[in-house]
This record gives structure tokens, sequence and C-alpha cells, in this order.
């Protein structure tokens, strides 16, 4: 399995993100995951709400706690440089948080200046520091 976020989003936001997905390259509904090919880099997407399930409850408090009610989103990723340029491009104006799957949760706009500021970073790299 590729490298998996987790984009976690207010109600109001979530349906614009799935929207938005479904709209930035060629998207195709998948028995397991859906697919969005977008040139060199493809993506699985799941919009169901069943990664859900993988958060315990403090981790499911702490994201109401931050912002409100909230839907989820699993992206299956290749290469960071991919999903940064998605991201930037469907989470621009959104608030939520990203689940980077290494132990941060990060507001979206913190996300955007970060790839902003560091076009290479990559959160699978940088837990350690």
């Amino acid at each position: 399995m590729r490298p998996t976020i987790v984009l976690l989003s207010p109600l109001a936001d979530h349906q614009s993100i799935v929207t938005r997905l479904q709209q930035v390259g060629v998207y195709s509904e998948g028995l397991i995951l859906d697919l969005l090919d977008r040139g060199e880099c493809s993506f699985g997407v799941d919009v169901s709400g069943d990664v859900l399930g993988e958060f315990d409850a403090e981790e499911a408090d702490e994201v109401r706690n931050r912002i409100g009610e909230f839907r989820v989103i699993l992206l299956e990723y290749s290469r960071v440089s991919c999903v940064r340029d998605l991201l930037g491009e469907v989470l621009q104006g959104m608030s939520g948080l990203l689940d980077t799957n290494y132990g941060e949760l990060l507001e979206y706009e913190e996300v955007l200046a970060r790839f902003r500021r560091e076009p290479l970073w990559d959160w699978r790299s940088t837990v350690a520091e």
C-alpha cells in the first residue's frame, strides 16, 4: 500500500473539498478506493469515512475540539511532490486538519504555508526533528 494522509474537514468545507478532488483531474469511482489521475500522479481517494474507525476516541475528540464536527477523506499518494500540488489546489481557502499518519495533525493553512516556504518539505522525514 502507498503512503496515506487523512483530511479532516468541518462539515461546511468537506463537500467543497470532495467536489474539488473530483474536478482537478480524471476522477473515477472504484470498488475500494476511487482513483484520481493527474498526469504523472495518481491518487487513491476514499470519501466513505471508514478511516475514522482507525481513530481512537481521544484523537477524534482532539479534532472536534479544534475544528468542530468533521468528515474525513483518505488520500493515498505515491510522491510528496504529487500530493503537495494536489493539496495546493484543493485546500486553498478551506479549513481543517491534515493527519500526516506520522503523528502530526496540521492545519491546512499551515501545510500550504510550509510547502510555499519549503517546496521539498516531506513530513515523513521530519518527524524526528
